[in-house]
């Protein structure tokens, strides 16, 4: 375990070079999530400065559940992977600790993250065209047809991630669609609904449990597995996708469906609080801009992936192409789906909806992603 004082030694002997022996550092931590622990350690004197990211064998949240060390090698070879797709789009990791599982890697200075920014109601004109990019570089990049058969079997062998797949299968697809497995909650004028339509609803239960199936069996491409909006930080111009440490080798639709999802979260947060005026139609037509843009940029950029790149011949004419970006967008509904109801009614909600202060803004805000699921399969 380290604190902002340990891990400045830890700094100073595993890149011993990187600040120099004289400088004055300064650590803080700015763990956020359920997970790991992060360090942000920096000269104070050059202004110089990197990420430490720690993995212990258990949760932060809940030390008795122990989740193992992997997800943090898998992590450190994803991104640097994924910064072969995608250059511009990912961070560099300077080193990675298998001993004492962390990874050192790029401070993107001077990015901020993008589910703090969507909840200031700010708008990023890159945002659809740079996360479509990474989804069909990093995504379409890693698929049968374009790496081999041989290669993507050795890759999901190496990328099978079990531990944090569990951690899905258990709070996504499974536990905010009964009321006797865990700690869900809504509004309480929205328990009725709730009760009804996601805990009493045999059909999507199906429907669910059939995407279920097609997380845990559609071995399709290397996915970031956790594409939130969390996951993203941003500039005006720029946009950076870190914390892969749920990657796996999945059904493409997972990622995109969950990066439009949070998309909708943040349609659900201005709508609710912004105050009637040319500046919230303005925003709101943004956000409905970037699930349309990143849709149709990311079917170009994929058949454009398979077109140029395929090495088997049955998967390079149009008709392919075609019937396999439908099927990528039919989970793609699915998981957005699943993601919409299992961060408005499970444990794992978002500041998108939690930070609304008035409480029948939230309950408006809930109910709007609760209705919007529209699951497909």
């Amino acid at each position: 375990m380290y604190d902002t004082t340990t891990v400045i030694n830890y700094v100073r002997k595993a890149l011993p070079h990187f600040f120099g022996s004289n400088a004055s550092l300064k650590a803080e931590e700015l763990s956020d999530g359920n997970i790991n622990y992060v360090f942000r350690v920096k000269d104070e004197a050059t202004g110089k400065s990197l990420i430490v990211k720690h993995a212990e064998d258990t949760l932060r949240v809940n030390t008795s559940r122990h989740i193992g060390f992997e997800r943090s090698r898998i992590e450190c070879e994803v991104l640097r992977m994924h910064r072969e797709y995608c250059p511009g789009l990912i961070p560099e990791v300077y080193l990675y600790d298998e001993d004492e599982h962390n990874i050192l890697m790029e401070d993107m200075k001077g990015y901020e993250n993008l589910r703090y920014e969507l909840c200031a109601h700010k708008i990023f004109p890159n945002l659809a065209e740079d996360v479509a990019d990474f989804c069909g570089k990093a995504l379409i990049g890693t698929t049968d047809m374009i790496i081999g058969a041989e290669k993507k079997k050795a890759l999901v062998k190496r990328y099978t991630n079990p531990k944090l797949c569990e951690i899905t299968e258990r709070h996504v697809l499974t536990e905010p669609y009964f009321d006797d497995l865990d700690d869900n909650s809504v509004m309480p004028e929205n328990d009725a609904f709730m009760r009804e339509k996601i805990y009493g609803d045999e059909e999507l239960h199906a429907l669910v449990g059939m995407l279920k199936s097609i997380f845990e069996t559609k071995a399709q491409a290397l996915l970031h597995g956790d594409l939130h909006s969390g996951s993203v930080f941003v500039t005006p111009e720029k946009t950076c996708i870190f914390d892969p440490e749920f990657a796996f080798y999945g059904p493409v639709g997972y990622d995109t469906g969950n990066f439009i999802a949070n998309m909708i979260f943040a349609y659900a947060n201005a709508l609710v609080t912004m105050e009637d005026s040319a500046d919230k139609d303005a925003y709101l037509e943004w956000v409905l801009s970037v699930i349309e843009q990143f849709c149709d940029r990311f079917r170009a950029k994929a058949a454009a992936m398979i077109e140029e790149k395929s090495t088997d011949r049955m998967m390079r004419n149009a008709y392919f192409r075609d019937a396999y970006m439908a099927d990528i967008f039919r989970d793609q509904a699915g998981f957005a789906g699943t993601e919409l109801i299992r961060r408005t009614v499970g444990t794992s909600k978002v500041k998108d909806i939690t930070s609304i202060a008035d409480p029948a803004a939230r309950a408006k805000a809930e109910m709007l992603c609760m209705k919007a699921h529209q699951i497909q399969v």
